[in-house]
């Protein structure tokens, strides 16, 4: 029998269950200064990179890569801005399109780890970070691309709406949608989770939505107001990346069927793995994030350009979540330092 004005056994229990979630709610949740340590940390590493990317060119006889700016999206105005603004102080290989992308890798690291943060604890979201850091692919972030800022604004997305915040989720999936030509399909992936969430006022959430949808249409009505693209819009659409040549399987069932160069091979692995991971994700995550992963894929599985399948994993974000998830922090190293390897061996 219970003492009369002292707490029973099972609401101890209680009290300390809360009381154990709301300290790791707050273990979990980074201070202002670990996001500026992670982003800076993440710039310092593209500056690495590009500096050991630059020395092995002068070590080895290489073929200089030649890398067109991309031909869609704000990625461009952001690019002429600091062109403008700065352009007088940068010599190459530092130009206004790499800084672009830095700051916005740098950004999307800050971003990854509070959205790691939202299903895992605050050292194993480090771990995800350091997984899409050191990724075989993640060089697309540190050259003239738009991936870094696309990731950055996705991010910034699915944080809102997994928070509830969804007019500033909305926001952040305009500038998405208006920097990659596939941008737009997010929005399905953020419509799941909106549905899902019991507690969302509808209107809200449609209004985050309907955003999302709106940068793309913005972006497109900009160009119509400048004339259109040069070469008309359908040749503008295949140079964008619209380029449906073949059945989605086509690439994964050509590593068994033909034999291809190393690195056309490694692409069609990593995809592979990635696909093995979205139930995973499904299961452990959230299904909005498997849906992301799986439109994010379905354009270069159709491009036939193998080239375009690792760029398109390195946006994977869930991916890295549920890697660091793992709960042998042993695991986690050695796929942080095969990643690595692979990193190197991919842009040798």
């Amino acid at each position: 029998m219970a003492r009369v004005g002292l707490p029973t056994k099972s609401a101890k229990l209680k009290a300390a269950r809360l009381a154990t979630a709301s300290l790791s709610r707050s273990r979990s949740t980074s201070s202002p200064t670990a996001l500026v340590a992670v982003a800076l940390g993440a710039f310092a590493f593209r500056v690495v990179s590009a500096l050991v990317e630059a020395f092995a060119a002068r070590l080895y006889a290489h073929a200089p890569r030649v890398e067109s700016e991309p031909t869609f999206g704000i990625y461009r105005i952001l690019v002429r801005l600091v062109d403008r603004w700065v352009g007088h102080w940068l010599a190459a290989p530092v130009t206004a399109p790499v800084v672009v992308s830095w700051i916005a890798f740098s950004g999307a690291m800050a971003m990854l780890l509070r959205v790691a943060q939202l299903d895992i604890d605050g050292e194993r979201a480090d771990g995800a970070v350091l997984l899409a850091a050191v990724f075989p692919f993640a060089s697309v972030f540190g050259g003239h691309s738009a991936e870094a800022l696309f990731l950055v604004c996705a991010l910034g997305a699915f944080y809102g709406f997994r928070t509830g915040h969804w007019i500033a989720g909305g926001l952040c999936g305009a500038f998405a949608t208006a920097t990659l030509p596939a941008g737009i399909l997010i929005v399905p992936a953020l419509a799941w989770i909106g549905l899902r969430d019991s507690s969302a006022r509808r209107i809200s959430m449609l209004t985050g939505l309907a955003l999302a949808v709106a940068g793309i249409a913005a972006y497109l009505s900009y160009l119509y107001y400048r004339g259109g693209p040069v070469g008309g819009w359908t040749a503008s659409m295949s140079g964008w990346g619209f380029r449906l040549e073949q059945a989605p399987w086509t690439p994964l069932a050509a590593l068994f069927t033909s034999h291809q160069p190393p690195l056309d091979a490694f692409n069609g692995v990593v995809t592979m793995i990635a696909l093995a991971t979205v139930p995973l994700v499904w299961w452990r995550l959230n299904g909005g994030y498997a849906i992301y992963m799986l439109a994010i894929l379905l354009l270069p599985l159709m491009s036939a350009s193998p080239d375009a399948l690792g760029r398109a994993c390195a946006l994977l974000f869930p991916m890295f979540i549920l890697a660091a998830s793992i709960r042998w922090r042993v695991a986690v190293v050695l796929l942080a330092v095969t990643s690595a390897m692979l990193y190197v061996l991919a842009n040798s």
